[in-house]
């Protein structure tokens, strides 16, 4: 009885994580052809911002601002990566489909009643 409920746990967490791969996957795939679309019509964002902080004019591609020195994050640009989000979407994507079909062949050989 033990068995039976740990593998079905077993089998549900592989499932979920199969299932949160194909999100992710698809995520950076869209995430790559928005970053495509950026690059073709350009990016249609003001040049300059206000600080949050300071209130002065800055950057929009600003990391810290130069007068108060308020950080923004922006630090790496992995997100705006095209090849990247490429090879990692992709990458997901058919990790995925291989891990699906390893599911499928062990779902065969299991059995809920038992």
């Amino acid at each position: 009885m033990i068995d039976n409920i740990s593998e079905t746990f077993g089998m549900l967490f592989f499932a979920v994580f199969i299932l949160v791969m194909f999100v992710l996957g698809v995520m950076l795939t869209g995430r790559m052809l928005l970053n495509i679309y950026r690059k073709l019509i350009g990016n249609r964002i003001r040049k300059m911002d206000l600080c949050r902080s300071c209130g002065h004019s800055i950057s929009s591609s600003a990391i810290i601002c130069p007068n108060c020195g308020e950080n923004y994050g922006k630090i790496n640009g992995y997100a705006d990566s095209i090849i990247f989000c490429f090879l990692l979407g992709f990458g997901l994507i058919g990790l995925a489909f291989n891990s699906l079909s390893e599911f499928l062949e062990m779902f065969e050989g299991f059995s809920f009643l038992r």
